[in-house]
């Protein structure tokens, strides 16, 4: 299930989704628009996908190494976390090229190869739920369906963005798109 939430740049999205997270909220917010409990405690275990490390000049390995997975794990994606790891390296991941893949530089990637590593690397977290920021910013359209379908291998999704999901071909009829309007409305509501 993916919750997309979209309004334009400025309108507050980040902001909601970081007071969700710091009064641990997230569970509520998720478990309110899904309309069902999930029976997880979803608030244990998030990974985020944000680009925070402006200013991280080091290799595949060492990005991974902060978060503690495995560049091998590469060599083991289903066929969406794969093609989503061949459009960021510019090549299929297997023993021949793990090493030159794990000692390039994060400076020698695009924004967009950047914007989707961070969304790798949230993707192969161990975790409940996975917030994304943008996902198919500084893309090409015609990868956003394999974006998507990366993400749609969670199965519990909250996407930022700035246009609705509604309308793109690829999506699936269980995302819920909401306007974050809507969303601070609901939630002022909820805490009155």
């Amino acid at each position: 299930m993916i919750i997309n939430i979209f309004g334009p740049s400025g309108s507050g999205k980040t902001t909601f989704v970081s007071s969700l997270l710091k009064s641990q909220k997230t569970q509520d917010f998720y478990e309110k628009f899904i309309g069902r409990k999930s029976g997880i405690n979803l608030n244990k275990k998030i990974s985020i996908s944000l680009i925070p490390l402006p200013k991280f000049r080091g290799t595949i390995q060492e990005f991974f190494n902060i978060f503690c997975i495995d560049v091998k794990y590469l060599l083991n994606l289903n066929e969406y976390l794969n093609i989503l790891s061949k459009s960021i390296f510019d090549m299929q991941p297997c023993e021949e090229n793990l090493i030159q893949i794990s000692e390039r530089n994060l400076e020698t990637f695009s924004a967009g190869q950047i914007r989707r590593l961070f969304l790798l690397k949230s993707l192969l977290i161990d975790s409940n739920i996975i917030i994304i920021d943008e996902p198919f910013s500084n893309s090409d359209e015609k990868i956003w369906e394999n974006i998507y379908r990366s993400i749609d291998t969670k199965p519990r999704s909250i996407i930022l963005s700035h246009v609705s999901l509604e309308g793109l071909f690829f999506t699936n009829k269980t995302n819920i798109s909401i306007h974050i309007n809507e969303i601070i409305n609901t939630f002022k509501i909820l805490q009155s």
